[in-house]
């Protein structure tokens, strides 16, 4: 009961948010700005540059790198980023070190089911060193209701084609660092934010949840983008 009565004041509270929001006509500035802050205290941080690709990305590739030739991964367990600029939106050490958690077992459970993970250093294998950088806030009840209301639900649709997390949202930034596994040569790294799918509606009701499912898609992510550079060899 109580459960339900938390749910049903969060989505009242949510309604209450939005209908200000409507009032004032600034719906698609309530979307999470797509931009990434560079971290400071990264090992890589001084040659990170903006990825001409992915606008908020930050990228760095040594010179001369076939990453195509990598065909196997380890996946380091994954880390938190603990630089002056880390920020991860109110949430416990406990819940963060849950995340780290869970972006290891997903990233290593989307490499193993595609064949491409390591367990010791090899010929044309990489380490992965992955980072939780920072965590961005979701407001309850007001991203959920922003996807069941109409006019809510164009704007996030709109959110959602431009690559955007939707209203009212938040999202996890990650880095990952690539290292030749038996050299430890630095071969590249990249800084990314990540959200969840704008209509998952799991991933509207809490910030923790939003990091959750986030997470989850990077790992998704993760598997694409080493399938894609395997396939450009």
């Amino acid at each position: 009961m109580h459960s339900k009565d938390t749910a049903m004041g969060s989505l009242l509270r949510g309604l209450a948010i939005l209908t200000g929001v409507l009032s004032l006509g600034t719906l698609a500035g309530c979307t999470s700005s797509q931009s990434v802050d560079k971290p400071t205290n990264l090992p890589e941080s001084a040659r990170l540059r903006e990825d001409p690709n992915q606008p908020g990305a930050w990228v760095y590739r040594a010179p001369n790198v076939d990453f195509g030739k990598y065909t196997r991964f380890i996946v380091n367990p994954v880390q938190i980023y603990r630089g002056p600029d880390a920020d991860f939106a109110g949430l416990s050490d406990a819940q963060v070190y849950e995340l780290a958690q869970l972006m290891t077992s997903e990233a290593r459970r989307a490499l193993g089911g595609a064949n491409l993970l390591a367990s010791s250093p090899g010929p044309n294998t990489a380490r992965i060193v992955i980072k939780v950088v920072r965590v961005e806030p979701t407001t309850p009840g007001a991203a959920t209701v922003s996807r069941l209301l109409p006019v809510g639900a164009v704007a996030n649709v709109v959110q959602g084609a431009e690559g955007g997390s939707g209203t009212f949202t938040g999202a996890a930034v990650l880095s990952a660092e690539f290292y030749d596994s038996k050299t430890s040569k630095l071969l590249g790294a990249a800084v990314r934010r990540y959200h969840p799918a704008t209509f998952n509606m799991q991933a509207t009701l809490s910030t923790m949840d939003t990091a959750r499912a986030a997470v989850q898609q990077a790992a998704q992510d993760l598997l694409s983008s080493l399938q894609r550079a395997q396939a450009n060899r």
